[in-house]
């Protein structure tokens, strides 16, 4: 839909211009010698860096500390659920076991309203989790892009491309990682010389970063 809303687009635009000048749209030239397409030259001394985007997510400090902190806080958000969850068990136990007709009725009251705080809180803890990760991701992505970026500066690279690969020989043995690369999404390269692999020299920047902005903290 979006191509033939762009095509009828263009269309439009070339019959307007028509109209607008009085002519009508040219007829196709006859038929001539096919004139030699251009051909551009190689540009020839590029080089192009590459970098295991899992392994800096797994060795960036200021990664490590913001998940460590996204899982403190699910943690504390799961022990209030367990708790609320605890109680409501609690009451419906005591629900079965009453026999007075209007403590019965109080408890099923209380349990309703205890499963409702339950939903409110699983759904506010989960909201607030997933902007938090979002947050996350924003924060790192700029920080590992600006890095990225005055690596390739300095080492004179066309191209800085991340790939995910296996970071410690037990997933370089693992099946499913091997599966993985042999349908990846894109293009990911299936062999890389260390001589243009850089992902050591980003972690080390990232986390020379992190400690500079956290000295003293």
């Amino acid at each position: 839909m979006v191509r033939w809303s762009v095509l009828t687009a263009g269309l439009v635009v070339v019959v307007g211009a028509a109209l607008v000048t009085g002519t009508s749209i040219p007829p196709r030239p006859l038929a001539g010698p096919a004139r030699p397409a251009e051909i551009k030259a190689p540009v020839l001394g590029q080089k192009t860096g590459y970098f295991n985007m899992a392994k800096v997510m797994r060795e960036s400090r200021r990664a490590r500390a913001a998940v460590e902190r996204l899982e403190a806080k699910r943690m504390r958000l799961l022990a209030n659920l367990v708790g609320l969850k605890a109680m409501a068990t609690e009451l419906q136990a005591l629900h079965q076991k009453t026999t007075d007709a209007n403590e019965k009725y109080l408890i099923s009251r209380d349990v309703v309203m205890l499963a409702r705080q339950i939903e409110d809180l699983d759904r506010e803890a989960n909201k607030l989790l997933k902007n938090q990760a979002s947050e996350v991701i924003v924060e790192l992505y700029d920080e590992i892009h600006t890095e990225a970026v005055d690596l390739a500066r300095e080492n004179s690279l066309v191209a800085l491309l991340a790939y995910p690969d296996a970071v410690t020989p037990e997933e370089i043995a693992n099946p499913m990682v091997k599966e993985q690369k042999l349908r990846p999404p894109a293009t990911q390269p299936f062999y890389l010389d260390p001589s243009v692999d850089y992902t050591d020299e980003l972690i080390q920047r990232l986390n020379a970063r992190f400690a500079a902005a956290n000295d003293g903290k």
